[in-house]
């Protein structure tokens, strides 16, 4: 799994959401850096978000292996309606009472209309039991967003959304889940070695 490049608003740290946000000259080399990092691997299939940001990060990633990238909606960002597109600092000032809410605990108070992680949590579940049917034995590529690749994590392991406040994910950041008969074993996670240097956190969740 590998969270997508960098995007302008990642670098202003504005919500993204669902809202559809190129990757910048930045995430489309941390892309870059992130396929030559899985070149030599027998991928069997690239699968990524609809969102524009995960596509092209899977596309990047799919190339050297000559393949074509799976999209769907069950590996988007989670919803987070009137604040996609503002940044926390504008997101307190506008909607102080739900936002020192959601600063207290933010998976539990989530921004009015917003889309619950615990929901976020089942479809990514949908997405792992569709990807392991279709690939029982493979190796699959997902590029997909932070609140995603949590979800896909708790999902496996029959956590709830309390493990998302205790993972970092950085932008072309490489988490490596085996699946072994449905029994989960984490092996690298947020490895950003190829890149060389920090990121960007949250798309944001």
């Amino acid at each position: 799994m590998i969270r997508h490049g960098e995007t302008a608003w990642n670098a202003d740290g504005r919500i993204q959401g669902h809202t559809d946000v190129d990757l910048t000259e930045v995430g489309i080399e941390q892309a870059r850096l992130a396929a030559d990092r899985l070149r030599g691997e027998a991928i069997d299939a690239v699968y990524s978000s609809d969102l524009r940001r995960a596509y092209v990060t899977g596309e990047v990633i799919a190339e050297p292996h000559g393949l074509g990238v799976i999209t769907t909606p069950l590996l988007r960002e989670a919803y987070l309606s009137a604040w996609q597109g503002l940044t926390m600092q504008e997101v307190a000032a506008r909607f102080p009472e739900d936002f020192e809410r959601y600063r207290r605990d933010s998976v539990a108070n989530r921004p009015p209309g917003a889309e619950r992680l615990e929901d976020v949590i089942a479809r990514c579940a949908s997405f792992l039991e569709e990807a392991t049917s279709a690939y029982p034995d493979g190796c699959v590529a997902v590029a997909a967003h932070g609140g995603a690749i949590r979800g896909i994590l708790a999902a496996a392991f029959g956590v709830g959304p309390e493990l998302y406040r205790c993972i970092r994910l950085d932008n072309g950041g490489l988490t490596v889940l085996e699946m072994d008969h449905g029994r989960p074993l984490l092996v690298t996670l947020n490895d950003t070695c190829h890149m060389g240097g920090g990121s960007t956190e949250e798309d944001c969740g």
